[in-house]
């Protein structure tokens, strides 16, 4: 008899001797006779229920046991299987602590810097499907992208025909050479890169098979010939972060032929790629929601999501969307640092090391901008009351002749942390910067911070020169 087996018959039995217990107390304390004999009954059936159960365990265990001797062909052959059995147990058991231990070896190894990432056991069959290094890539993307190591006249002459394919799903083809014929020094690449200047950006020497360098055991370039590529997911090898890359080969044909073969790869991709969003937008408060004295801190980041629309749309237009926008910006595009900031002696905003670029705000815009930019410790939005004079005395400079009811009104305005005016002037200054160049570096430089966190610009004061 099995242990579960036993259990059920000693609860049952126990079960059985507390209902007696109860049900005798209740019968000294019952006057009516129809209640008396309910309880008798219940005494009297519950021991056939329990037989009744136990019979049922001991036919079912003993059924199963002779069924076991016929399947093996006796009781000896039985025991012998059932020694087998626990055999295999403790060798699927030690296995699993080998695996566990030599994988716990080889990452520490790894770490230590004692191997290198190519030789680090496979994880994917470096056939369809392969590890990636992802240092051209983002995290959101909806790109198939065309990766070849032997050039095929056919292939690349239909991408260079057709340019840019858009497939259902939102989903589009990449073709690198088109992509950078696309791209212009003075727009793109100088928004990604402010710091840029003439003659530093190379084009050369970049085809669809620069993507074989980001695989992570070289030797997988051989199984690829000319075909889509799309990443899944990051995952981890022995502790090495590494995107997951899946591989589907096209075939040379005719126009047809090749589209027919890239919208069945869409259709595969699509069932296991997570979809990807480029921005995400907040709702904006309700009116006549009600307000407190947080009212601004609560809303900022909601506020400055929703008022700056003109200048995500551009942002897009530029970026060419996720993928190839991150691929293209860290193949051509060289290291990039940040500016210094010049605040000139009338007050205008410069980045020298940007080819002497200007951030162009709005008086009261940037009276808001100055104030955070002279408190590198930040301020707290409940606390804007404390600063409306010191406020009031950079719109002044900024604007000498300011002095009208309309002005005053928006400075006490932006102090108050019952309304919502200071985050529209974030989000006005925050345009300001990402109008002119890639957000990854414009952070640095407008108004930010978490909720219930001081506000501040991050901006490292030693960037910053007060003329």
């Amino acid at each position: 008899m099995r242990t579960w087996q036993i259990i059920v018959i000693v609860y049952c039995s126990i079960t059985y001797i507390l209902m007696l217990i109860a049900e005798c107390d209740s019968y000294r304390t019952v006057r009516k006779g129809k209640d008396l004999c309910w309880a008798v009954c219940r005494v009297l059936l519950a021991p056939l229920y329990i037989v009744w159960r136990i019979f049922v365990l001991l036919f079912k265990t003993i059924r199963d046991y002779f069924e076991k001797l016929k399947v093996h062909g006796g009781y000896k052959r039985y025991q012998e299987w059932k020694r087998n059995e626990e055999i295999k147990k403790i060798e699927r058991k030690q296995k699993r602590e080998a695996e566990s231990a030599e994988y716990n070896q080889i990452a520490d190894a790894f770490k230590d810097g004692e191997i290198h990432r190519g030789e680090l056991p496979r994880e994917l069959n470096g056939i369809t499907d392969f590890e990636l290094y992802g240092n051209l890539f983002s995290d959101d993307w909806r790109e198939l992208i065309y990766v070849e190591n032997e050039y095929n006249d056919v292939i690349n002459d239909f991408f260079k025909r057709n340019g840019k394919i858009e497939l259902q799903h939102n989903m589009r083809v990449v073709y690198l050479p088109q992509c950078l014929k696309e791209i212009t020094k003075d727009d793109i690449l100088k928004y990604w890169n402010p710091g840029t200047s003439g003659g530093t950006i190379d084009k050369k020497g970049i085809d669809s098979s620069v993507l074989l360098n980001e695989l992570c055991y070289p030797e997988d370039a051989r199984q690829i010939k000319h075909g889509l590529m799309c990443c899944l997911r990051w995952e981890h090898n022995h502790g090495a972060r590494y995107l997951h890359g899946c591989y589907y080969q096209i075939v040379a044909g005719s126009d047809e032929e090749i589209m027919s073969q890239i919208e069945i790869v869409a259709d595969v991709v699509y069932n296991q790629m997570s979809t990807g969003i480029l921005y995400y937008k907040d709702k904006s408060p309700a009116e006549g929601m009600g307000q407190n004295k947080d009212f601004a801190d609560e809303q900022f980041s909601m506020e400055i999501n929703t008022l700056i629309d003109e200048i995500r749309e551009r942002v897009e237009a530029l970026e060419q969307r996720g993928l190839s926008r991150n691929l293209l910006m860290r193949l051509l595009v060289n290291k990039r640092e940040l500016s210094r900031m010049i605040i000139t002696a009338d007050l205008r905003v410069v980045l020298p090391d940007y080819n002497n670029m200007e951030i162009n705000m709005e008086p009261i815009n940037k009276a808001v901008f100055l104030l955070f930019l002279r408190h590198p410790e930040g301020i707290v939005f409940k606390n804007l009351p404390d600063y409306k004079n010191e406020l009031a005395e950079i719109y002044k400079k900024i604007k000498p002749t300011w002095a009208s009811d309309r002005i005053l009104q928006s400075i006490e305005d932006v102090t108050n942390p019952c309304l919502n005016s200071i985050n529209e002037k974030c989000a006005r200054i925050r345009g300001a910067f990402i109008a002119q160049f890639d957000e990854s570096l414009a952070h640095y430089y407008y108004i930010n911070g978490n909720r219930g966190e001081a506000k501040k610009i991050a901006l490292p004061r030693d960037l910053v020169i007060w003329e």
